[in-house]
């Protein structure tokens, strides 16, 4: 028995003496860090799928606004932009940024599918008698929403993250 508890005692103490397996540097670990470039990066590249759908529906947007009759195509765009939108909402709630940068560019991001949802409820016929008045409201919601996600990511250290205008609205 005390040769067990022996034995015991110097595979504990030869276990402390030796050397992790596995030497982690602080340089290492400083690397895994990301900068806030790269997380100003990373939210763009998120943000900017949602923003480039908006900007090819902008115009249908932009006719509906001025009660005007948008093309053929305005649904398809339009769809795809709340679709998009969506897609960086949830990419967003998971992203490695700082709370103000994510909550800004989640409001910019949410404004903008709201507002083609409305615009896809006006081309569906299912807006009410308000619904120019409405998406005239979100569209300038939006455009707020926009300056300030990119007021955030400018404040976090990226360069300058110029989101399109709001739709037109003649």
């Amino acid at each position: 028995m005390f040769r067990n508890i022996l034995l015991a005692s110097l595979l504990v103490l030869t276990a402390a003496c030796s050397q992790p397996a596995r030497d982690v540097r602080l340089t290492q670990v400083a690397a895994a860090v990301p900068t806030a470039a790269q997380v100003a990066q990373d939210v763009r590249g998120i943000v900017e799928p949602c923003e480039t759908a908006m900007d090819r529906a902008s115009g249908d947007i932009g006719q509906l606004a001025a009660a005007a009759s948008p093309r053929a195509a305005a649904r398809v765009a339009v769809a795809g932009a709340k679709d998009a939108c969506l897609t960086a909402f949830g990419a967003l709630q998971k992203a490695q940024a700082p709370g103000e940068v994510r909550d800004a560019c989640l409001s910019a991001v949410y404004t903008r599918e709201t507002l083609a949802d409305t615009a896809i409820e006006m081309l569906d016929g299912k807006a009410g008698a308000l619904a120019i008045t409405t998406l005239r409201y979100k569209a300038d919601d939006q455009s707020a929403a926009n300056r300030a996600c990119a007021t955030a990511l400018a404040n976090l250290g990226g360069r300058e993250f110029a989101m399109a205008a709001s739709p037109s609205r003649q």
